[in-house]
């Protein structure tokens, strides 16, 4: 099993939180529609479980498993530039940048990064270093452009050790 595909059965059974065995409409968040944060990451992971839906339910049964999942992603990811990165997929690092910008100048800080982390309870010791790692040009920011890089790596990369604490923490209920 390469280093994506653990990654991304990660993020399935983050997303499955009916613990079904599948993506389906059972685990698209119940929000109440109000405008704070919690709602944003309602909005990200319904277009997620949508997205996913539609691109990789091979059976046609509204739902998706583990293994249609995984051949959704090598279908319309690997090998893809991040320019070739799905709609439903880049929607992520837009509305995840959105709740990281907390102060609307277009730029995340390394604070305003780790506050979005804590506000997810992530407490990992290594978020500084992905803060560094996410930040490709040094500049101490990040822009959407460093999230969909990111993005994309999650999906591709065949190394193990990925920046992933901000993607996991954005589905994470």
């Amino acid at each position: 099993m390469g280093a994506y595909t653990t990654r991304v059965l990660r993020l399935f059974d983050l997303i499955d939180t009916s613990k079904n065995g599948y993506i389906d409409r059972e685990d698209l968040p119940r929000g109440d529609g109000s405008a704070d944060a919690q709602a944003q990451r309602d909005q990200i992971v319904h277009a997620l479980i949508m997205g996913f839906i539609k691109a990789g339910d091979a059976n046609m049964d509204t739902r998706v498993t583990k293994d249609e999942m995984l051949a959704c992603v090598e279908k319309t990811m690997i090998g893809k530039s991040v320019s070739g990165t799905p709609a439903y997929i880049r929607e992520v690092p837009a509305g995840v940048f959105k709740l990281m910008d907390t102060d609307g100048n277009g730029k995340v800080s390394k604070g305003e990064f780790e506050q979005y982390l804590r506000a997810r309870n992530v407490t990992d010791p290594n978020a500084a270093r992905e803060f560094a790692r996410l930040d490709r040009d040094g500049d101490g920011s990040l822009t959407v452009d460093d999230l969909n890089h990111a993005n994309h790596h999650f999906f591709t990369a065949p190394e193990v050790d990925v920046p992933e604490l901000w993607l996991l923490a954005a589905v994470s209920a």
